[in-house]
Order: C-alpha cells, then structure tokens, then sequence
C-alpha cells in the first residue's frame, strides 16, 4: 500500500474523531439547557421549604398512621373499625329483609 493512502487515512480518521467529538459536545450541551428547563419548571412547581426562622406548622390529625401518635392512631382505626361493623349490620339487615320478601312471595 502506498505512503499517501496512510496520510489520507489517518486524515480521515482524524476528521471523523474531531466530528464525532463535536458531535458529542454539541448533544450534551443541548441535553444540559433541556436538564436546566425542566429542573426550572420542576423548582417553579414545587413548594419551597420554609426559611430558617420560621416555625413549620404541621398538621398532626391527617397522614400516614406511622407518623402519627399512637393514640391518634388508635382512635382512627377503632372510628373506620365502627364504620366497618355498621356497614356490615346494613347489609346483614338488607339480606334478612330480602329473604323475607322472597319467602311471602314464593308462598
């Protein structure tokens, strides 16, 4: 092979190295000013943190029962529990009025 297919070779692959490199740089950099919009958009949404001085007022009757006390807890599953055991009571009233229809009905 002659010398000047090497120098054209190794130009080539220089200008494809520089290219790709270019490339690359240009897709980052765009990639970077599309991270910065959507982390705008997302700090313009979210809520901000109270400043240092100012107390947090948080509400300690709503949220995961984890998080509360455990009386207030407690006192939430014995109030869904009541519900629980009332809609069951309906429902077993509902059925036993249903049967009784049927039954005068059938005779």
């Amino acid at each position: 092979m002659p010398g000047w297919i090497w120098i054209l070779l190794v130009i080539f692959m220089l200008a494809m190295l520089i290219g790709g490199a270019v490339y690359a740089i240009r897709h980052a950099m765009a990639a970077s000013r599309s991270i910065g919009r959507v982390s705008e958009d997302l700090n313009r949404h979210m809520p901000q943190p109270p400043a240092p001085g100012q107390s947090q007022a948080t509400d300690r009757t709503k949220g995961p029962a984890f998080a509360l006390p455990l009386s207030q807890s407690t006192e939430r599953y014995s109030q869904a529990h009541a519900l629980v055991l009332e809609r069951k009571e309906q429902r077993r009233r509902n059925h036993g009025r249903i049967w009784r229809r049927w039954k005068q009905f059938n005779q």
